[in-house]
């Protein structure tokens, strides 16, 4: 009895490692999307004239805010070289945010998903939300793109508030809920660990070898 439990352990351990390694889990990119630690944790901001913080708008506080007003200012958020090492060529990559914001008198917004070469520049551009969009509720944006043909440096999700020269001009925009996925392999089980589980087997044989003699 106790050496048919011992079996039965032994080949359980090794079909759990088996699936581990063959299996892609579902993970998420983004660092600090829901802006909470209230600072920019995770993020690459760019002034060029605006203002960026993170206690004003969010869904709920702290959230993330860029704000342009006159011009031309287009102050910049951006999460960059996410999943470089791991993201595949082509792949479906899930892109979601919570926004809401204002414009006038030229002011525009634009969220752009990069795809990015280890060795600078990019190799595909893709726009989420763009243009003199407007909306006085959080509203969210939900997207899956096959990214570009090099993903060697990851992908960069950049969030841009902007405003020309126009007098009077405005860009107000807040951000949450930022959120990057993609289908990830799971990492190899380590050696050591299919050594254990081989060394179960082994011990299988020789309990079953000794039975038999």
């Amino acid at each position: 009895m106790l050496k048919k439990r011992f079996t039965e352990t032994a080949l359980a351990v090794c079909l759990a490692m088996s699936a581990g390694a063959a299996q892609a889990v579902v993970t998420e990119l983004a660092v600090n999307g829901d802006f909470a630690t209230g600072d920019s944790t995770g993020w690459t901001e760019f002034l060029n004239g605006g203002t960026i913080n993170y206690n004003a708008g969010g869904n709920p506080d702290p959230g993330g805010n860029s704000v342009a007003t006159g011009g031309p200012f287009n102050p910049v958020l951006k999460q960059a070289n996410v999943g470089a090492g791991f993201l595949t060529p082509g792949q479906a990559v899930t892109v979601s945010f919570d926004w809401k914001g204002t414009n006038a008198i030229g002011g525009v917004v634009d969220v752009v998903l990069f795809s990015e070469l280890s060795t600078g520049g990019v190799s595909q551009t893709d726009f989420l939300l763009t243009g003199p969009a407007a909306s006085a509720d959080w509203t969210n944006v939900t997207q899956t793109i096959n990214i570009g043909p090099d993903v060697s440096g990851g992908v960069s999700l950049q969030l841009t508030a902007i405003c020309g020269a126009a007098t009077g001009c405005v860009s107000d925009y807040s951000w949450d809920n930022v959120s990057i996925t993609a289908d990830i392999a799971a990492v190899p089980v380590p050696a050591a660990v299919w050594l254990f589980g081989s060394g179960l087997l082994g011990l299988v044989g020789v309990a079953r070898k000794k039975k038999a003699a």
